[in-house]
């Protein structure tokens, strides 16, 4: 395997960026980090790319930040990325703006599906990586921590946020609270996950559900699921109701949309793109 911090790889439509320094657990330093930011900005340009896949080499998904930089004058630039810039146009998603700006929400701002594929420990600013994903496996060995309590710091990156929309206020705050640590069946329990698997069968999974969506479903709509989705919890009833009318209406007018009822009266497979 390359020694590369991290790897960049495109097939039948899925790009799946792997965090790829396993002898630290994939512990994430300024420069990994940076380059983790850089792949997924990458893959949400890359027209090969339909479907995003996060996931870590070796036994883990990612132990969090290396704490030998703690005190090194390296942390400041964990914020910066100069290559990103907001991918969502005018038609989809604008309400995401207020919210989400620079390196981390590139996961979010992406008009395309990320998975994250969780092979084992995901600590710390690991745990964060994956609550930023819009959907989540984990492999039965995989350990969940949100340490930040017992390191005297609040829920860091957005992750109370994230964490509170994810699986509620209560169960969110006994996370946070506590930062224990616990395990891929508990993590799908309290609904963090979407599902648990055996360990070997996770990337097959992982792999086999983003080539189906890369297959069969039209990525303009994908990207207007992924904002109407993400900007929910944050509109009332009627901005959402009248904001899915106006994407309907875009829609419906799209090449993805006659390709979708073409493909369906042919019986084959759709070649959507995107437009």
């Amino acid at each position: 395997m390359s020694d590369d911090p991290i790897l960049y790889a495109v097939e039948a439509g899925v790009a799946t960026i792997t965090l790829n320094r396993p002898d630290k657990l994939n512990a994430l330093t300024p420069e990994m980090l940076s380059g983790f930011f850089a792949a997924v900005a990458r893959a949400a340009a890359d027209p090969d790319a339909k479907v995003i896949v996060v996931t870590g080499a070796g036994r883990g998904f990612s132990a969090g930040l290396d704490l030998g930089i703690i005190g090194s004058g390296a942390g400041h630039r964990l914020e910066t990325h100069p290559a990103h810039t907001p991918i969502w146009g005018d038609d989809v998603g604008p309400a995401l703006a207020p919210y989400y700006s620079g390196g981390w929400p590139v996961l979010i701002t992406s008009r395309k599906p990320t998975i994250a594929a969780i092979n084992g420990p995901a600590f710390g600013w690991g745990f964060i990586l994956s609550l930023h994903c819009d959907i989540r496996f984990a492999a039965k060995s995989a350990l969940f921590n949100a340490t930040f309590a017992r390191i005297g710091v609040p829920g860091e990156k957005g992750s109370a946020w994230l964490l509170t929309r994810h699986i509620g206020q209560a169960r969110a705050l006994d996370l946070l609270y506590t930062a224990r640590r616990f395990d891929g069946v508990e993590a799908e329990r309290l609904g963090l996950v979407n599902a648990v698997l055996e360990d070997d069968a996770l990337m097959p999974h992982v792999i086999e559900y983003a080539r189906n969506i890369a297959t069969f479903s039209a990525p303009r709509a994908l990207a207007a699921m992924k904002a109407q989705v993400w900007t929910a919890l944050d509109e009332d009833y009627s901005t959402a109701f009248a904001a899915a009318d106006k994407e309907q209406d875009i829609a419906s007018a799209s090449a993805d949309f006659r390709e979708a009822f073409a493909s369906y009266r042919e019986k084959r497979v759709p070649k959507f793109s995107g437009k």
